[in-house]
């Protein structure tokens, strides 16, 4: 019954943030959605799959200080995160249970979305800042956990990007939980069904629960039109342990860090697997 009852919350609350979330793109100083401004530089809000972020400029540096000015704002998850499944206890924020709610205040700038009650993986924003201001990001899942503010300067124009973050010609952010072939603390049997669907064993059982260490996953995928997927519970993207038209067997050792972490194919096919220390 309580598990009823908490599914119908959890839609409701999903259904009242997608209200909140409309209502908050007509209140926003800036215009929503993924229009972008002309040359504009961005600052991107990049969330890990523990409902935390970073705030970093199209060089990917971590921003503290900005010239005033107009800027696109791009909010970024993972994944989708109301795709996944509702996290069992009341304080594992993993995908944020659901979707985030991500707040961005100061000076002529209102913006909260819930990436339409998570929804969406990327939503953009139009945003201009102030001189002489101080802004601050939050997500009021945990305010005192994800949370950010930087300053803007008293003068100065904001300048255009030669090399995105986002895309363009910059280069990519290469993950560094994929390490080489060190000693490992166990091996994964890591399988995609013909149909896509992934499993993972250690010795013909499924894993749940492992203690933290470099693991080798010996996979083999039989699908060629799903790739298997994994996210570190910081992770900002997912890392692809094969190609969605692979076909065969490979190797792959990963240090697997202490948190929970997600592994899938297709946002239908997503399974936990908790890391303890």
């Amino acid at each position: 019954m309580e598990i009823r009852m908490a599914a119908r919350v959890r839609r409701f609350a999903s259904l009242a943030a997608f209200v909140a979330a409309l209502a908050a793109i007509v209140v926003s100083t800036g215009s929503a959605g993924l229009r972008s401004v002309s040359n504009a530089p961005t600052l991107y809000f990049m969330y890990a799959m523990n409902c935390t972020f970073t705030v970093v400029d199209d060089s990917g540096k971590t921003v503290t200080s900005i010239a005033p000015g107009s800027y696109q704002v791009d909010v970024r998850t993972p994944i989708q995160f109301g795709t996944l499944p509702l996290p069992s206890g009341p304080t594992d924020m993993t995908a944020c249970r659901g979707f985030p709610q991500f707040q961005l205040t100061g000076p002529g700038v209102n913006l909260f979305t819930t990436m339409t009650a998570g929804c969406e993986q990327d939503k953009l924003f139009n945003e201009t800042f102030q001189a002489n201001a101080t802004y601050v990001a939050q997500d009021l899942n945990q305010p005192s956990v994800a949370h950010a503010s930087f300053t803007t300067l008293a003068s100065g124009t904001p300048t255009a990007p030669v090399i995105t973050y986002g895309g363009g010609k910059g280069k990519g952010v290469l993950s560094t939980d994929i390490v080489g072939s060190l000693a490992v603390t166990g091996t994964f049997n890591a399988t995609v069904g013909a149909s896509g669907a992934p499993a993972l064993t250690m010795k013909g059982k499924t894993v749940s629960t492992v203690p933290s260490g470099r693991y080798r996953f010996a996979i083999t995928d039989r699908d060629p039109k799903a790739g298997l997927k994994i996210l570190a519970p910081t992770s900002k993207a997912p890392t692809s342990l094969t190609g969605v038209k692979f076909l065969g067997r490979r190797s792959v050792t990963i240090r697997l860090t202490t948190g929970r972490w997600t592994y899938y194919t297709s946002v239908r096919t997503i399974h936990y697997l908790r890391v303890t220390d």
